[in-house]
């Protein structure tokens, strides 16, 4: 086989370029470099044209900068920043960019530094922009009709449960108070699923991810149960008081529904709860003194919408425990205890 000419090879790019350009436009993507420490940009007009400028509008990052959106600015120059000082592996942000004819659009910025001088000193850095408009104004609307059909229904509920109440101030045949028992019941599982869905849509859409100590996390859910649960016995044995782990907001959610499912499903008394700190995670072991979980279902217990049993409950706690804790790249399992009941164990990454 012949060495390849320059001309060749310089069509043989041309080629190329031309096919990055079509995949860019179908798939609405524009590209851009920045040189450092400058500033200025070098990009394809596609980036400009999205917004409805010229491309000679823009010279300097600062051109496109000017036009964030005040609530997004501030967060797009710290995510630059993040990258470039070693603390993010590159460069991603969204972000609401001012169009030419006023309105706000938004955008998906990735990047990385593609260029270092022989200092190691950083002199570029390469990346694309992602139109996003359109998905997050479907994620608004259903953000909107979510609202709206949590609040309609339940305020409905809330009807329901007058009406219940009313009834049992009425004497009743033995049959009928047990319809009303029912009916209550009912009810109580509808409001947990309305709780459960909407935490299920903070799953999926949580990115936060910051250091957590873990002791004071638990010790914040334990006390909300104590009070509720005045009859249990909740207690808490941490390795460690100053023990830290990888997670988020979502955390102290994960613990309440483990916690709730001790108390409410498993007959128990005593509700243990430790911490065991090992060289790349932390587990975090719930166990109880209850009734225990049957081998024949530990496989099935986190799959969503498994239940068994009257006070299986909606069937989405244990599921919703599982996406938690792997969203922060953790997992769970469950075991038997020593206690007699069940033993849940939750693995964190150390922080």
């Amino acid at each position: 086989m012949g060495e390849i000419s320059r001309e060749e090879l310089e069509e043989e790019l041309e080629v190329y370029k031309y096919r990055l350009e079509d995949a860019m436009e179908a798939g609405n993507l524009a590209w851009w470099e920045m040189e450092l420490p400058s500033g200025e940009v070098r990009f394809n007009d596609r980036k400009a044209k999205m917004l409805g400028y010229s491309p000679d509008k823009f010279d300097h990052y600062e051109d496109f900068t000017d036009l964030l959106h005040p609530d997004d600015h501030d967060k797009a120059m710290q995510a630059m920043r993040d990258h470039l000082e070693g603390d993010a592996e590159r460069y991603e942000v969204e972000y609401r960019i001012k169009k030419k004819d006023g309105d706000y659009k938004w955008y998906r910025d990735v990047g990385s530094i593609t260029e270092e001088d022989e200092n190691g000193e950083y002199k570029k850095v390469t990346g694309i922009v992602i139109d996003i408009d359109e998905r997050k104004k479907t994620e608004k609307r259903e953000d909107f009709l979510h609202s709206l059909l949590r609040h309609d229904v339940g305020n409905k509920i809330q009807i329901v449960q007058g009406y219940l109440q009313l009834a049992e101030d009425f004497e009743l045949p033995a049959e009928l108070e047990e319809y009303l028992s029912e009916g209550k019941k009912a009810i109580e599982t509808a409001q947990e699923i309305i709780e459960k869905i909407e935490m299920l849509r903070k799953v999926v859409s949580e990115e936060e991810t910051h250091t957590v100590e873990i002791c004071s996390t638990l010790e914040s859910v334990i006390s909300e149960y104590r009070d509720i649960f005045k009859k249990h016995d909740i207690g808490l044995k941490c390795q460690d008081e100053k023990i830290k782990v990888l997670g988020g907001p979502l955390l102290k959610e994960m613990f309440s529904n483990i916690l709730e499912n001790n108390i409410k499903h498993a007959n128990c008394d005593k509700v243990q709860i430790s911490t065991e700190e090992r060289d790349e995670d932390v587990l975090i072991k719930v166990e109880d003194d209850g009734k225990g979980i049957p081998d024949d279902i530990k496989e099935d217990l986190f799959k969503r919408g498994f239940k068994k049993g009257e006070s299986g409950g909606s069937g989405l706690g244990l599921y919703l425990v599982k996406e938690i804790a792997e969203i922060y790249g953790g997992n769970i399992e469950v075991k038997d205890s020593t206690m007699g009941g069940a033993k849940f164990i939750i693995y964190l990454k150390k922080a």
